[in-house]
């Protein structure tokens, strides 16, 4: 049986690890993160071109328009610094959350799984937003829970939090109410309500809703209409993330036995069944040996990111829950209360996590493949090249390819002026943000091994 405080160091150990590998191999220039960057360089400027998210779209760049501000110029370790900031943000929340938790078994197995389910099976597409938000979620709820009364340092936390949240992703949608809901309870039921922070409370509450109010905003005048639809309808595309799929069944067989045999949360068995999963899940990069699409996919990560606001939130509920006196009326919660059964429960969450890292360092590993043999295909010849006759129009890179933002990644991968850049598919005929003949200007900056 594991101790908590392995299991917390453990995991912050491995988040923290992985965050920083991550932002060494550049994975923030996946998909939109490499427009991103051209735009902050070309304006040397903060890119905030969408409002409902935007507090979360500075706080990211934060490290990138330090250095352009400082006057770096190498957009090899520009994108390095972008990418630890997109990756930095979420770590740190996720850090924060852990640690609160750390003292209660059950609630740091909740944060662990939170991370393992979510975080670890959505993030290949970092730039994304809803990385931060559920984050920033799962702190709010484990401050919440773990406070018996509203004091100073938790109200003044949950208020820059729940202000980050106003701006930060549509998913407060749902989870703006769900907070405020708590927030309010919380305040109801405490034993006693210091003015200050009870006010405080109230205020975060009211910023929840702001944060609703701008996600529903948001989703009725959206930034891009196709955009919006598109999101709409691969929400129901979850499936295809294979890493998704496996961690969740093994959860959801150790939950689902949790609820109709509570006393065999103290046994194996419940682990046993749920580990086959993960061992699949650990073993899923050799399906890349074959040439099916069944394997661990980095585009297939942000099909699970909506979805994944809906598994964050039931987190949310079993963390207040967990916390308050229902858990006495429960035999599920009454059963993990055992020691045994709460260490295995938090063993499993570490599992999950652990099981992860063989498909997240297959798909790092693939990434850097891809950005070499993009730098080596923009060195080929000057001018635009077609795809087709690079590397990178076949597999395996071609699995980590899409086409609207190639022209904007090979742009950041030259070296000298006279690189060129790669040209989406010949029959690709849908936006991009800058065509291969209308290439924008980047100056001085140059990729730099």
């Amino acid at each position: 049986m594991i101790s908590r405080t392995t299991a917390y160091r453990a995991t912050v150990a491995i988040i923290w690890a992985l965050a920083l590998w991550h932002s060494w191999t550049s994975r923030g220039l996946f998909v939109d993160g490499a427009n991103f960057l051209v735009h902050i360089v070309r304006q040397e400027a903060f890119f905030d071109f969408y409002l409902p998210r935007v507090f979360a779209m500075i706080l990211g760049q934060i490290p990138v328009m330090t250095a352009v501000t400082l006057g770096v110029t190498d957009l090899h370790l520009l994108a390095r610094l972008l990418s630890l900031g997109l990756f930095a943000l979420p770590t740190i929340f996720y850090t924060l959350a852990l640690h609160r938790a750390k003292d209660d078994a059950v609630l740091l197995a909740v944060v662990i799984a939170a991370i393992a389910i979510v975080f670890m099976t959505t993030s290949f597409f970092i730039v994304g937003e809803y990385n931060t938000l559920y984050a920033v979620a799962i702190l709010i709820a484990v401050r919440l829970g773990t406070a018996d009364r509203p004091t100073w340092p938790d109200a003044i936390v949950l208020l820059l939090l729940s202000l980050l949240a106003i701006r930060t992703y549509e998913t407060m949608l749902y989870l703006g109410p769900l907070l405020c809901c708590v927030m309010l309870w919380k305040v109801w039921r405490a034993p006693g309500r210091p003015a200050g922070p009870s006010v405080l409370y109230l205020v975060s509450a009211v910023f929840m809703i702001m944060g609703m109010m701008v996600a529903l905003n948001s989703v009725k005048h959206p930034h891009s209409p196709e955009h919006l639809v598109e999101t709409w309808v691969m929400a129901a595309d979850f499936w295809q993330n294979l890493q998704f799929d496996l961690v969740l069944v093994a959860a959801l067989v150790v939950v689902g036995w949790a609820l109709l045999k509570p006393e065999a949360l103290q046994r194996r068995l419940p682990y046993v069944f749920g580990g086959v999963f993960l061992a699949l899940l650990a073993l899923s990069p050799l399906l890349a040996l074959s040439d099916g699409l069944v394997r661990p996919l980095a585009k297939s990560q942000y099909v699970a990111r909506t979805v994944s606001g809906l598994i964050i939130g039931g987190m949310i509920v079993l963390i207040v829950a967990w916390r308050s006196k229902l858990p006495a009326q429960l035999r599920t919660m009454v059963a993990l209360r055992a020691p045994a059964a709460s260490s295995r429960f938090l063993g499993f969450a570490l599992l999950m996590l652990m099981a992860g890292l063989p498909a997240d360092l297959f798909l790092t590993q693939s990434w850097v493949g891809y950005i070499d043999a993009m730098h080596a295909s923009v060195q080929m010849r000057s001018g635009i090249i077609p795809v087709e006759d690079t590397p990178i129009g076949h597999r395996p890179h071609s699995l980590l390819v899409e086409n609207w933002v190639l022209t904007s990644q090979s742009l950041l991968l030259r070296s000298k002026p006279s690189d060129g850049v790669l040209a989406p598919p010949r029959d690709f005929t849908d936006w991009v943000p800058f065509p291969p003949q209308e290439l924008p200007n980047l100056g001085r900056f140059y990729w730099r091994k």
